[in-house]
């Protein structure tokens, strides 16, 4: 696993990030090779996490979906970060699309421990 996925999920996990979900889509012929996905209550808590994003990261321009603030993506390059609130992420069911390639942080951390 990258490292760079591994510091943003510990990102996500130090901002006690819920219902968070790594997939790793390296071999699908597409420009980046992660996909994390996680939820926010609603519009107003996510716009707010995904300026503490921008902040965080030292990103100047708002991220694709801010205004609306329903589901809010960021381009990390080679990982794409979907911020959801749960009706659209119910919606847009990205869980179920790569569910085949969802990596197990419980793993990866249990290997990084050793």
């Amino acid at each position: 696993m990258s490292s760079r996925v591994e510091t943003l999920y510990n990102y996500l996990a130090e901002k006690k990030c819920k219902d968070i979900a790594i997939y790793d889509i390296t071999n699908e012929k597409l420009s980046y090779s992660y996909i994390v996905i996680l939820s926010c209550n609603d519009v107003a808590a996510n716009k707010n996490f995904a300026s503490s994003i921008m902040q965080d990261f030292g990103l100047e321009s708002f991220p694709e979906g801010y205004n609306k603030g329903e589901w809010i993506i960021f381009d990390f390059e080679d990982i794409i970060l979907h911020l959801f609130i749960p009706a659209a992420r119910e919606k847009y069911n990205l869980d179920k699309l790569w569910q085949t390639r969802k990596v197990d942080m419980n793993k990866q951390d249990k290997k990084t421990k050793k």
